[in-house]
């Protein structure tokens, strides 16, 4: 296909994206309109421009859907994405192959060099994202672009909705993307050079700012060799051209799809997400027509209207500070305010229930913090509690967005040569990614609430010495291994099961070796007393030093006796007094 067919073909698909995404439109113009005016990127391609700089916010009279937005939005980069806690981890799939030194090296250094390059300035990894969390709260649908930089390894842009139209393929899943936005003239010569158009390269040097209207077709390939080499062979097909022109600028492609497309939730048969912006548009349009009615009664209350005779008064009727009105002389007409009787407290309770409604469509009863000071234990239930209600409500970003993102990243990454070298025996394929945000973290506590209550069922029984032999149905190591686990513990804090094996064999033979030692002393202790005391009758002594002897037996030489000391010799011992017989021992 030459690309002049190509840039036709792109042209027709890109015809019939825009017509099925036509319906949305209206919606996402007005929750924008309502709740973020500056996410209003729904104008036609040639009008984008005269919106710049406006506030957009004619519409609003309370910022309660404003606040609950940016609150959902900043709890949702804490909790998923958090830049002061590693918010995933890297595993192999195979337990007996990840359990080697080298490979629990790599993975670790691995994720440390990620987890740099996502909080790096320069990639602007968190500044986009919270972008993307505010487009997907309030319209169910976000994009962000990932691709390869040279400089930065990887660069990460958020993408306006409003620019996008995308496809699914058979498994829901998002696949197609074509991305239809503008650039001048000399940034579209800057990127594409002498690719550009004629009439392109003639803007650039007579209106360089004049606004050029690029599409961005990103879709699988469905004619392409896996075996091969080259771009043409990528599963992702990546073409930009002019629109208006239909000239193709650049023809290439990826090894991964580049565009991350979340959803909030979606209803069978649609492609386009639906957020809690859209559950709350009700609410925030009632409780805008009600404020806007309440300040009408409030400057009605404090300025009233005024009921003024026709022909009491000379001249105009002056109704501000300090204001003067003439009246006729001997007349008894005055000017009287007409009463207005407006219950601003109704009104108030009213949008305060309205209000309290956003806030909870929004997540803030699960996110913000409730109650009087409480302890420890008890807050970290709370805590768990409240990540476990969220946990299926954020699983599709998950899927759709984290997942891919690392995935992407790590594999840039080893591309560009920027992780350590592959362990031998060790693919990508045996890779896997396994999250531990504080959303995984307290799904997993169920887990270890349990081990910790079984423990402390049994511990009265096992006691100090496990007398039953209780602890024998455990598998202490796996037990311990499976703790580290759901609390995430980096893996370079635990050994290796080898390392565990020899490490328990060197103490056990240390301690066999002091046990020795202790014998031996206690033999030689023995030795030196017996040395000194008669052995020709029995006693205590005597069985002492058979059984001294029997330790010799078995091949532990008893300590040799201490030399006499050099003032000489010792002098005898007294002689023994007679014992006495049995016969001797009642007279005694």
């Amino acid at each position: 296909m030459d690309r002049t067919e190509l840039a036709r073909s792109l042209l027709r698909r890109f015809a019939g994206l825009e017509e099925a995404r036509r319906p949305w439109v209206g919606s996402w113009q007005e929750l924008t309109e309502y709740m973020l005016p500056r996410k209003n990127s729904f104008v036609s391609p040639g009008t984008g421009f005269a919106t710049l700089g406006r506030a957009g916010d004619e519409r609003i009279f309370d910022s309660t859907p404003l606040h609950s937005l940016e609150l959902l939005a900043s709890s949702l980069g804490g909790l998923l994405t958090n830049p002061s806690l590693p918010w995933f981890d890297i595993s192999v799939k195979d337990r007996a192959l990840g359990d080697a030194d080298e490979v629990r090296e790599f993975l670790q250094a691995a994720r440390e060099r990620m987890v740099a390059l996502f909080n790096s300035e320069d990639t602007g990894f968190q500044a986009h994202v919270h972008e993307l969390y505010l487009d997907v709260a309030l319209l169910g649908t976000a994009v962000m672009y990932v691709e390869a930089d040279p400089t930065t390894v990887v660069r990460f842009s958020a993408r306006p909705l409003g620019e996008v139209f995308v496809a699914e393929n058979a498994r829901g899943q998002v696949d197609t993307v074509y991305r239809r936005y503008e650039v001048s003239a000399r940034q579209a010569i800057q990127e594409w050079g002498a690719a550009c158009s004629d009439e392109v390269r003639a803007k650039g040097e007579d209106r360089p700012d004049e606004p050029v209207e690029v599409l961005h077709a990103v879709f699988p390939r469905s004619d392409r060799d896996p075996a091969g080499f080259g771009a043409a062979n990528f599963p992702f097909a990546s073409v930009y051209m002019e629109v208006k022109t239909e000239h193709v600028l650049e023809e290439s492609g990826y090894l991964e799809m580049p565009y991350m497309v979340p959803r909030w939730a979606k209803a069978a048969g649609e492609t386009y997400g639906r957020g809690p912006g859209q559950t709350a548009l009700s609410d925030t349009r009632v409780l805008n027509a009600m404020a806007r009615t309440a300040l009408m009664a409030a400057e009605k209350m404090s300025d009233p209207p005024l009921m003024v005779p026709d022909d009491g008064f000379l001249g105009p009727v002056r109704s501000g500070p300090g204001g003067l009105s003439y009246y006729r002389a001997g007349s008894t007409d005055r000017i009287e305010p007409l009463p207005v009787n407006v219950d601003l407290r109704a009104a108030e309770e009213m949008m305060t229930g309205r209000r309290e409604s956003i806030r909870r469509i929004f997540l803030g009863d699960q996110l913000t913090p409730e109650g009087p000071a409480v302890t420890a234990t008890e807050a970290v239930i709370r805590q768990a509690e409240k990540m476990r209600v969220l946990g299926p409500v954020l699983g599709r970003l998950q899927t759709e967005f984290l997942g891919p993102l690392i995935r992407r990243v790590f594999r840039i990454m080893l591309r560009s040569g920027e992780l350590p070298p592959f362990p031998r025996d060790l693919s990508p394929r045996d890779l896997e990614v396994r999250y531990t945000s504080p959303v995984s973290r307290a799904q997993k506590q169920y887990e270890a609430q349990g081990l910790a209550q079984v423990m402390e069922y049994l511990s009265p029984l096992v006691g100090s010495g496990d007398p039953f032999g209780i602890m024998d149905n455990f598998d202490t190591d796996r037990v311990a291994r499976h703790v580290a686990e759901l609390f995430n513990t980096p893996s370079d804090y635990l050994k290796s099961e080898d390392g565990v094996a020899e490490g328990r064999a060197r103490k056990q033979q240390d301690s066999g070796q002091s046990r020795t030692v202790s014998t031996l002393a206690n033999a030689a202790a023995i030795a030196k007393t017996l040395s000194e005391a008669y052995t020709d009758r029995p006693s205590a002594l005597t069985e002492l030093w058979g059984l001294l002897t029997g330790a010799a037996t078995a091949g532990i030489a008893p300590a040799p006796v201490e030399p006499e000391s050099p003032a000489g010799p010792k002098s005898p011992a007294a002689p023994p007094e007679p014992s006495l017989t049995e016969e001797e021992a009642p007279h005694a």
